[in-house]
């Protein structure tokens, strides 16, 4: 169902940009008086009613649009308006919880298991002891020493126990 918008601008130029993002985000234009909101020019608003400002200069600011918003979003924000939401511009750069790692973060993630040898070895257990303590095989023992001595940028063993240990003592949030 389409929300009856009012139109403040300062000019003829900047009002027939407006009623065209009204028009072309699915609604009609009215009257002020007769309005669900308002849609405004950075320089026009309206105390009496909700209203949505259009402007690009300066920061982004609450219930603001820039001039070049899609149809979708100007829908949208005009719905939340009268809902009596606000609305709030997107940051530049938004931060994700659960954001895919890229390919460098991904080979550097050590496994359980991974941390689990590397352990072994800082307790001094041989490839050997560490087969039988963690019940692998030899053969996997080498496999996740080459892994973690790649994702570590070590060349010995020893190298790998100490960036690993300065790793941790990096990663690790003090309560």
């Amino acid at each position: 169902m389409p929300l009856l918008v009012g139109v403040l601008a300062t000019d003829e130029t900047r009002r027939a940009a407006l009623t065209k993002l009204v028009a072309d985000a699915g609604h009609r234009v009215v009257a002020s008086a007769q309005s669900d909101v308002i849609v405004s020019d950075a320089k026009q608003t309206s105390p009496s009613r909700p209203t949505l400002v259009f402007r690009n200069e300066g920061s982004p600011a609450e219930n603001h649009l820039p001039w070049d918003a899609p149809p979708r979003q100007v829908d949208a924000a005009l719905r939340a308006l009268v809902a009596g939401l606000s609305i709030r511009p997107a940051r530049s750069a938004p931060r994700r919880g659960f954001e895919e790692l890229d390919d460098s973060a991904v080979q550097s993630v050590l496994t359980p298991r991974e941390l689990d040898v590397i352990d072994a070895i800082g307790a001094g257990l041989s490839n050997k002891a560490i087969a039988r303590e963690l019940g692998i095989s030899l053969h996997t023992v080498k496999f996740h020493i080459e892994s973690l001595l790649r994702k570590l940028g070590a060349h010995t063993r020893a190298e790998a126990v100490a960036k690993a240990m300065e790793r941790r003592r990096q990663e690790t949030v003090e309560l």
